[in-house]
């Protein structure tokens, strides 16, 4: 899996790493989530909740996944849901670069790449990255729900599955990080269709509801403040 830039090849799986917890005394592997690599100094970010509570942080890399590197939390903003921390011994060649301000344009195409579709199989972890493309359809408030992390939250176009928690939303054109994922939103549908099961005496028993899922990042502006 490859994107082409304006300054040759760009292979996002090198610079959007799956985190796992290996536990050296059982061999078992947890998938935790998603995290991509910043700056000259090369930070590893996630979202906080990916790694609340973990003693054991890992990464690997795509295709050698015999090659683990631990990964050591640095810097935390819980408040927003963000972590930052310091891999030993791996530095991809190109790190992400952040968006200059905080005036995202909704109708700007966004790609979006993460282990969402990563799958555990007992003691044994499958690597799956994928790829998602779309846009910012709204960035909103919600306080009440996400804290401070909902202060100029971004609503995309396309949904988040368990596991693409910390993942980075770029700009498609040259990978600028616009925001990062920390969460689902679900909305009801229509009621034209939402489906009615009627029994013979025309009595509901059965409805279900279609939803609409979207994922929710935390805008740019947050990781920015964190790093400086």
């Amino acid at each position: 899996m490859q994107v082409v830039v304006q300054e040759g090849e760009f292979d996002p799986t090198k610079v959007v790493v799956p985190i796992v917890a290996l536990n050296d005394e059982d061999g078992s592997v947890e998938f935790l989530g998603s995290g991509f690599f910043v700056g000259e100094e090369s930070f590893l970010v996630t979202a906080h909740h990916v790694i609340k509570g973990k003693d054991y942080i890992d990464i690997v890399v795509l295709p050698n996944l015999d090659n683990v590197y631990t990964a050591t939390l640095i810097k935390e903003d819980t408040e927003v849901d963000l972590s930052v921390l310091h891999v030993e011994g791996y530095r991809p060649e190109r790190r992400l670069a952040l968006y200059p301000d905080n005036n995202l344009l909704f109708n700007q195409p966004c790609v979006c790449c993460e282990y969402g579709t990563t799958r555990s199989l007992g003691n044994r972890v499958e690597i799956s990255p994928a790829v998602r493309m779309g846009n910012i359809t709204r960035c909103f408030k919600s306080l009440d729900f996400y804290g401070k992390a909902g202060e100029m939250a971004l609503e995309l176009s396309f949904p988040a599955l368990q596991g693409a928690s910390g993942a980075p939303i770029m700009t498609s054109d040259n990978f600028l990080v616009m925001g990062i994922i920390i969460a689902n939103l679900a909305y009801h549908l229509l009621p034209a269709q939402i489906e009615e099961t009627l029994n013979q005496d025309g009595e509901k028993v059965e409805e279900v509801r279609y939803m609409l899922p979207q994922a929710i990042a935390v805008h740019v502006k947050h990781l920015r403040m964190l790093l400086e």
